[in-house]
């Protein structure tokens, strides 16, 4: 019997990509071979976004491509833009299932039945105001040899007016505080991870029944074996001072923090609606400074936000200046169909979304540069991901990519290693 593929293609968030390789591995573990997106598939899974303009027209593009390396195959686009626009979506040629964010880790339910339904495409969107959620909705990937996603938490309700997430990924709801547990067991003993990111939309708000992310984070760290927990992306008004004090006196869960700001001014965080003044944020970055003043504190920004004008703007670029952020992410505002900015007055000329986002990658570049020099001559934990003819790189605990020579490291675990020397934003140095 020919053994069967598939092929994926994913676009947009981290979450996203962890949930297509969580997907991946599901399909090789019942026997399907995982082939290059755009050639010949049986099956071609495309993990959507729809969290812009941009990326809707991405997805669409995507599928076009599946259809045409693939025309005698099945064609499944799954996840967000389904979850909003399933119409839409079916009225491309080749597409033959469409799956929204509660259903897709269901897609071997509805491939077996595919042959048999006349009807083209199969279509299942659950409701994601639902309070039931299938099981499987926690599915979590293992990323690479190192490193593995553990999903908890799922939906927001922040109902941030640039953004259409709680719309396609619905309110939010908690994953079992045991399953978690054991699950993150289970990948340390039994595959051997030594690094777990806990992922999700709004991972702050993790609470099950009395436990809430700080009570899991301490729970996970007795798991014997694991060596690092990392958590993903986290709204500055949900991370507390707790888990800030706890995280300062561990050795096992990273000093990384990654606070969206969004925009460094106040008229533009409330036309935002974002859950905070600039003066909150910088507070909440002064306290884990104080607590961890080596913490890597990444951010989001958005610029060309409708109503930002060059002033404005000044404001964001200082606001993010004097609090010397780790790195930053920088988008140019998208008008969302279906979201309060896409109608606001106001907007913004693209070409000027262009130029801020060149000035912010050039302040990028240097924040970088001035966190990482900090750790010269300063001893750090690394656990070592990749190795080639020069030596072996890896992460440590900051999140700074983190180089030794040849023959000093071995793959998969973790030293300490003092840093001899800074190039850009990247780390050398040799083991303790």
């Amino acid at each position: 019997m020919t053994q069967k593929t598939v092929s994926f293609h994913t676009l947009g968030c981290k979450l996203n990509q962890a949930e297509t390789d969580a997907l991946r591995t599901a399909f090789t573990e019942q026997g399907w071979k995982v082939v290059p997106f755009r050639q010949i598939a049986d099956v071609t899974v495309i993990n959507s976004c729809t969290v812009t303009n941009q990326a809707d027209r991405k997805t669409r593009s995507a599928i076009y491509q599946a259809v045409k390396a693939s025309p005698q195959g099945k064609i499944a686009v799954i996840g967000c833009l389904p979850q909003v626009a399933a119409e839409s979506v079916s009225r491309i040629e080749g597409v033959d299932l469409i799956l929204g964010n509660r259903d897709k880790f269901r897609i071997f339910e509805f491939l077996h039945e595919l042959p048999s339904l006349p009807e083209s495409p199969v279509i299942c969107i659950s409701d994601e105001d639902q309070d039931i959620y299938p099981e499987n909705i926690f599915i979590s990937s293992t990323g690479n040899r190192n490193r593995a996603f553990v999903k908890i938490q799922e939906g927001c309700a922040n109902y941030c007016t640039f953004c259409v997430i709680p719309y396609a990924r619905g309110k939010p709801v908690s994953r079992s505080f045991h399953d978690a547990i054991e699950e993150t067991r289970k990948l340390v003993t039994e595959h051997h991870y030594k690094e777990i990111v806990l992922t999700g939309i709004d991972i702050g708000a993790y609470r099950d029944g009395s436990h809430d992310l700080l009570d899991l984070i301490q729970a996970l760290e007795r798991i014997d074996g694991l060596l690092r927990i990392r958590i993903s992306s986290i709204e500055m008004n949900t991370l507390t001072d707790a888990l800030i004090d706890y995280i300062a006196d561990s050795r096992i869960t990273a000093p990384h923090f990654h606070l969206s700001l969004q925009a460094g001014s106040d008229p533009i965080l409330k036309a935002m609606n974002r859950k905070y003044t600039c003066q909150e944020f910088a507070h909440k970055v002064a306290y884990i400074r104080d607590k961890i003043p080596l913490a890597s504190i990444g951010t989001d920004i958005i610029t060309g936000f409708p109503g930002e004008t060059e002033a404005l703007f000044q404001e964001t670029y200082r606001f993010i200046e004097t609090l010397k952020f780790s790195y930053l992410h920088i988008f140019r505002f998208s008008p969302k169909k279906g979201t309060p900015a896409a109608i606001m007055k106001n907007q913004v000329s693209e070409s000027e979304k262009i130029r801020r986002s060149r000035i912010l990658r050039a302040l990028d570049k240097r924040l970088r540069f001035l966190y990482a020099s900090q750790f010269q001559g300063k001893t750090v934990r690394v656990l070592w991901e990749s190795e080639n003819e020069k030596g072996a790189k890896g992460f440590n605990e900051y999140y700074i990519q983190t180089l030794t020579g040849k023959h000093q490291a071995k793959l998969n675990e973790m030293n300490d290693v003092n840093i001899d020397s800074v190039d850009g934003d990247i780390l050398r140095g040799h083991i303790l």
